[in-house]
């Protein structure tokens, strides 16, 4: 009976894309409706994946299904706005869960980490509240809804990136990545679970990257490059000064400073003539200034153009998940609170879970 019950789901899935194929331009008129406003995408996102996961489960246990994902994400949704960053509404990918994109990333570890718990908290309070809706009607379904709640948040909970776990644990400890890499394969492989086995995979080659590749390649020494920028200064300033105007073919030294400003989160660096007031200043994120030359002067009509060569030690480009250092500087008091959040969510939905698993009905769920 199931048997012939997925045939009939796969055979329907397969109907709908030959009728899509065929009549496709046809839907045009669909399209401002499958938009809806803001909430667009994760209301059809939503239907979509109550229907595929319908191919397998029960609808009552497909709707409830993607319910608790659709309370996980908006956990993060709304942890992102009090932190004042802009985010996406959920969207649902069938057999894969759902997401939400962030417009503006975190600043800090201590950020990403609190973003990152309002998921797997407020998704937990959702599947308690099935849990005692379940005890309270005694439908199976409810049970099953909050057991498989209460597992997609814990599993979440592993500390790898770019699951929940990974992000929170950047508040606390990034050698608990160490136990994730460990752990987590152990625990991807006894469930079988190939889509967390994808992410594992990706989680173990950006940190051989970012703290294996990046040490070799730190100690073979790092190569300067050469950037070329302009200062201009009018002629009326050199004679004020009784400066000579330098040689079109004349090089030298000259002055500058590359700091850093803590408020604004950007390098500024400073250019000068000596003996001229003039400064060129600017923003520059691309390497450190080790020095800078003036190669080539001209005269143009009242201003001097002076061709200067910066020699830049360039910057490791961030790229992926994991930050520079300092992005995981966090006081003992912030690693302390998010340590026991983490683990005392951790170990409330075992708990729940085993919970769960002796007062759950024996009873088939209903289709």
């Amino acid at each position: 009976m199931a048997e012939r019950k997925k045939k009939r789901g796969w055979g329907a899935a397969g109907g709908l894309l030959g009728f899509l194929a065929l009549f496709g331009s046809k839907l045009k008129f669909l399209l401002p409706i499958l938009k809806m406003g803001k909430f667009g995408t994760t209301i059809w996102t939503m239907a979509l994946s109550v229907w595929a996961y319908m191919l397998i489960y029960p609808w009552t246990f497909a709707l409830g299904l993607v319910i608790m994902l659709f309370i996980h994400e908006m956990g993060h949704v709304w942890a992102a706005k009090r932190k004042n960053l802009p985010v996406s509404t959920p969207a649902f990918i069938p057999f894969l869960g759902a997401l939400i994109t962030m417009k503006k990333q975190p600043k800090d570890a201590e950020t990403e980490a609190y973003v990152a718990l309002g998921g797997p908290l407020i998704g937990t309070l959702g599947a308690v509240a099935a849990l005692l809706l379940g005890m309270a009607t005694g439908h199976p379904v409810l049970y099953a809804v909050a057991m498989i709640g209460f597992f997609l948040n814990l599993i979440n909970l592993l500390p790898i990136h770019p699951l929940d776990g990974g992000r929170i644990v950047t508040a606390i400890s990034r050698w608990l990545w160490v136990v994730g890499l460990i752990g987590g394969l152990v625990v991807i492989l006894y469930l079988k679970a190939i889509i967390f086995l994808i992410f594992w995979g990706l989680f173990a080659w950006e940190l051989y990257s970012k703290y294996v590749r990046k040490k070799k390649k730190n100690a073979a020494g790092s190569r300067l490059h050469t950037e070329h920028i302009f200062l201009w200064i009018p002629v009326q300033h050199f004679d004020e000064k009784g400066l000579f105007i330098p040689a079109e073919e004349h090089r030298r030294s000259l002055p500058f400073t590359h700091v850093g400003d803590m408020m604004k989160r950007e390098d500024i660096v400073t250019i000068s003539y000596p003996g001229l007031e003039e400064t060129k200043t600017f923003t520059y994120s691309n390497g450190l200034v080790r020095d800078v030359q003036l190669v080539r002067t001209e005269i143009a009509g009242d201003q001097v153009k002076m061709s200067v060569e910066m020699k830049v030690d360039p910057y490791e480009q961030e790229q992926g998940l994991i930050r520079d250092d300092k992005y995981y500087e966090v006081s003992p008091r912030t690693r302390w609170v998010y340590g026991l959040a983490y683990f005392g969510l951790a170990v409330a939905l075992g708990l729940l879970m085993v919970y769960t698993s002796v007062q759950i009905p024996q009873v088939p769920l209903a289709g």
